[in-house]
């Protein structure tokens, strides 16, 4: 097993570097020459991660893998070459490592991801405010099938810290994003205003 504090950066850098690469190309956000960049290195850790992290990041990133392929989301070029380097890492490192593929772990986290994705539709079609929309954005249910699968004994409590990682550093990228483009409109509105009254 991975150190546990490796494995809390790794995860954490794969949260960011996923939401990165999203805000790069749907919100240009970040330059799409960084994001390519970025998804090389996520590639690569990703499959390290389930070569050298077995059976828990194996699963997890398996699952994630299988859910953006079934959703049609590796939709831009950084996401498909990290998803290929991630598969390329784990074939290299596959002989020197003991890798298992524990079914029931995938199948709970591409069922609690699937559900995830229904409750987030769910409050843009039909308008949902307040807590339920902030709980429902916040996408729980995976949070919940961990929880529930470190209860049962599946997984060590510990890998509620890297997990937590990953959750937390995907939702910095997403406000921080947030709050550059309030930033920008703030300062576009001011230039408009002082315009308006200089003419």
């Amino acid at each position: 097993m991975i150190d546990l504090l490796q494995l809390i950066i790794l995860y954490a850098f794969l949260g960011g570097a996923i939401k990165f690469i999203d805000q790069a190309y749907d919100e240009k956000a970040f330059s799409i020459r960084s994001a390519k960049v970025v998804a090389v290195l996520a590639g690569a850790a990703m499959g390290f991660l389930m070569a050298k992290d077995s059976p828990f990041s194996t699963a997890f990133f398996a699952a994630m893998l299988i859910s953006l392929v079934l959703a049609r989301k590796i939709d831009n070029f950084a996401f498909a070459t990290g998803t290929i380097l991630a598969i390329v890492s784990l074939l290299a490192y596959y002989p020197s490592s003991e890798v298992y593929w524990s079914i029931v772990p995938i199948v709970v986290f591409l069922v609690a991801g699937f559900v995830d994705e229904v409750a987030d539709d769910m409050v843009d079609k039909h308008g949902i405010t307040g807590f339920l929309q902030v709980f429902l954005n916040y996408r729980p249910f995976s949070d919940f099938a961990l929880v529930g699968m470190v209860l049962v004994g599946m997984f060590p409590w510990t890998y509620l810290l890297p997990y937590f990682g990953f959750t937390f550093s995907y939702m910095f990228v997403e406000r921080f994003t947030e709050r550059e483009y309030s930033l920008h409109d703030g300062v576009d509105w001011i230039k408009h205003r002082v315009l308006r009254r200089a003419n």
